[in-house]
């Protein structure tokens, strides 16, 4: 019996995790659940799956029957749990202390919260090769490099849906409910923002650079819009090794918790004669400016990737609001990478000191111009 702990059990990543549970109580014990808040899906998981611990970020909460974690201290405590493997299912910088504290302590981990893995990217990467990926791209790279040595690597290429608009010439007058309409992959608000923008792709290209130690120059990306295949390895004997599967976060997430075994997952099957054909086009950089903003940023290292990650998630939030327009997100986020100027961190509390300050920086922009970014 394998015991887990979900954390962000309530979103998008936490309910899928909870379902391959719930296929296998045999083989799989929830040990600890932890969210933002107590709501009553959380309530809902805690009755179902009876865990011995629940965390929530917020204080005054109450829930019976479970040993109740809060907070900063909260964190330190779930950290040190005796439990077979954590899954940080947390959208966003949310995740990033959870993430530092359990690759410190050496715990097992499983993760799909890309931010944390290329904001604490120069200050834990020695970590990082015990890293199980949950995002459905590096779980396909870190399948396909079972089939070879790393040295034999050429390239490394990461799939894009491209989102509901790559092939779109209009993009000034994008509402929220449209971007939110991601054509493939149901996720949350933030990630399918950033998939339409090709942030998201900018961002798993400088995750895939810390994950599997290899130099940007090694790392590719093209928009496949039937997101069937969902990342490929290249050797340097021109083998190309690939992951296909029908998109369903379930197979990335069920692969991480039973490796090296492989478990069925109620994902439905592929039908090559159903998909008829597989495409692959380049990405339009000028259109799409965030992604070649994210791959400078991962080149130039030091502090720009996690201002890049802050900068993002601010201005992705704005448009959530109704602040901002679709194509403005890539003006907020050169904007602050315009104005912001950090040593590269060293260690956590300066990875920390560069998201605050990030973060006031935004504010300040903000403020100054009256509701908008100066």
């Amino acid at each position: 019996m394998k015991s887990i702990a979900v954390l962000g059990s309530t979103g998008s990543i936490g309910t899928q995790t909870l379902d391959i549970v719930e296929k296998y109580p045999d083989r799989l014990k929830v040990k600890l659940l932890a969210a933002s808040k107590v709501s009553p899906l959380l309530i809902k998981q805690i009755e179902k799956f009876r865990p011995e611990y629940v965390y929530v970020a917020e204080k005054n909460q109450n829930v019976n029957g479970v040993k109740l974690l809060y907070g900063e201290e909260g964190l330190e405590e779930l950290s040190e749990l005796d439990i077979d493997l954590f899954i940080n299912g947390i959208a966003g910088i949310a995740g990033i202390k959870p993430t530092y504290l359990l690759l410190k302590k050496n715990k097992k981990l499983a993760t799909a919260n890309k931010e944390a893995i290329i904001c604490l990217g120069e200050v834990l990467k020695e970590k990082y090769s015990e890293i199980f990926p949950i995002d459905s791209e590096h779980s396909a790279v870190f399948q396909a490099l079972q089939s070879g040595k790393k040295e034999d690597v050429k390239k490394i290429i990461l799939t894009a849906s491209g989102g509901p608009f790559w092939n779109s010439l209009h993009l000034e007058d994008i509402t929220v409910e449209q971007a939110l309409n991601h054509p493939r992959w149901k996720m949350g608000k933030k990630v399918t923002i950033d998939s339409a923008t090709l942030m998201n792709k900018g961002l798993e290209i400088i995750e895939a650079h810390y994950l599997f130690n290899i130099p940007y120059e090694k790392i590719d990306a093209v928009i496949h819009p039937q997101s069937i295949v969902h990342g490929i390895v290249e050797f340097k004997d021109g083998s190309m090794i690939a992951q296909m599967s029908c998109p369903d976060m379930r197979i990335p997430i069920s692969y991480a918790i039973s490796f090296p075994e492989r478990w069925e997952t109620g994902a439905k099957q592929l039908s090559l004669f159903e998909v008829g054909k597989l495409e692959f086009y380049r990405p339009d950089e000028d259109r799409f400016p965030l992604l070649k903003m994210a791959k400078e940023c991962g080149k130039m290292a030091g502090a720009c990737p996690v201002v890049l990650t802050v900068a993002d998630e601010l201005a992705v939030n704005m448009f959530l609001k109704g602040e901002i327009k679709f194509t403005e997100i890539p003006l907020v986020v050169e904007k602050i990478l315009e104005k912001a100027s950090f040593k590269k961190p060293e260690n956590y509390d300066d990875v920390i000191y560069i998201i605050e300050e990030t973060e006031k920086m935004f504010k300040e922009l903000y403020k100054t111009a009256g509701g908008k970014i100066a």
